[in-house]
């Protein structure tokens, strides 16, 4: 994880301050400018940190607890849990830093992850000559539900997604919010990082 890991540690630890999508309840930071009000509080209380994920086993405990956490407060929690899937999953973005990246969050350097964002680079299917960058989780600890640290986790990801997919010269990047959690507040925030909605998930359980 060479390139990936020098690029984006260098850039996105200089903080000021799921399957699916989580993202806070009632939008993410200030209400009127969140970049700005998210960056005056960490000032405060610390630096949220973002960095890519290692191949270590401090690291995949981690991401594991998180991606479980995660998986506990979708529709899809009735399924159970694979940790060999995660195992698998894990190895293949640690591996492969160039097609996959999986981004972890802290509050302060030494601290366990407290976020994460699972994504991918590939071509769109029916084209050629262009990546595209998509999103299949983003996702913070419940032990932040309802805080506004919540809101600067999520866009402190938010900040190390484009990072990351400007970096491997995607063109587009599509974030997939799939787990049926707060889908209003999830649109909203999304909307105020500047995406734009090209569609919908739609389920049925059997």
């Amino acid at each position: 994880m060479d390139r990936g890991d020098s690029d984006l540690s260098g850039r996105m630890e200089i903080a000021s301050g799921d399957t699916g999508t989580a993202v806070p309840d009632g939008g993410a930071g200030a209400r009127n400018d969140p970049v700005s009000g998210a960056r005056s509080e960490i000032r405060k209380s610390g630096r949220i940190l973002v960095r890519l994920a290692r191949d270590s086993e401090a690291d995949f405990t981690a991401a594991f607890d998180l991606v479980r956490d995660a998986h506990e407060r979708t529709i899809f929690r009735d399924i159970p849990f694979s940790e060999r899937k995660a195992r698998a999953l894990f190895d293949k973005v640690v591996r492969q830093p160039d097609q996959h990246g999986l981004l972890l969050a802290t509050l302060n350097e030494a601290e366990k992850p407290v976020g994460f964002a699972s994504l991918n680079a590939g071509e769109y299917f029916l084209g050629e000559g262009a990546l595209v960058c998509s999103v299949t989780g983003l996702y913070y600890s419940s032990s932040l539900t309802g805080s506004m640290l919540a809101g600067k986790v999520a866009l402190r990801l938010m900040q190390a997604i484009r990072q990351w997919a400007k970096e491997r010269n995607c063109s587009h990047i599509l974030v997939h919010v799939t787990n049926g959690m707060s889908a209003a507040e999830s649109d909203q925030f999304f909307r105020r990082c500047g995406l734009k909605t090209v569609g919908g998930n739609y389920v049925e359980v059997l």
